[in-house]
């Protein structure tokens, strides 16, 4: 199936098997998501799938109302301010540790751990109203 991946970090070598076992054709890789002008480009390539890390709800929400979204699931494990330290534990098991920046200078230390598909139902109840 053609998909695209939306994601700011070079994908770990297990993300790229997991991909290759669901059949994912990957036509696109890229950092940002604007629904507007990305889900009609994609609509007409015939992308049918997403694969993502993280992204806010409402965005989450438009991206399942045109494609599958499936998300790469990272299992947080702590966090160093080591940089040395991080990038042992990462070799540890390299196709599926990675280490970000996280606040105040700390890293944050990620391990890739599943794809889960994702559906978004939203269900809103008006809590306040402007008076005119």
């Amino acid at each position: 199936m053609k998909s695209v991946v939306i994601s700011r970090h070079k994908l770990l070598p297990a993300q790229e098997t997991a991909l290759q076992a669901l059949g994912a054709e990957v036509v696109e890789i890229c950092e940002q998501y604007n629904p507007k002008v990305d889900n009609p480009r994609w609509e007409a390539q015939g992308v049918k799938a997403v694969f993502t890390v993280a992204l806010p709800p409402h965005l989450l929400q438009h991206l399942s109302e045109a494609f599958r979204v499936f998300l790469f699931e990272m299992e947080s494990v702590g966090t160093t301010t080591d940089e040395t330290e991080a990038q042992r534990w990462c070799a540890e098991d390299p196709e599926r540790r990675i280490y970000l920046p996280a606040r105040e200078g700390s890293l944050r230390l990620l391990k890739f751990v599943a794809v889960s598909e994702i559906k978004i139902e939203i269900q809103t109840k008006r809590v306040w109203t402007v008076q005119a």
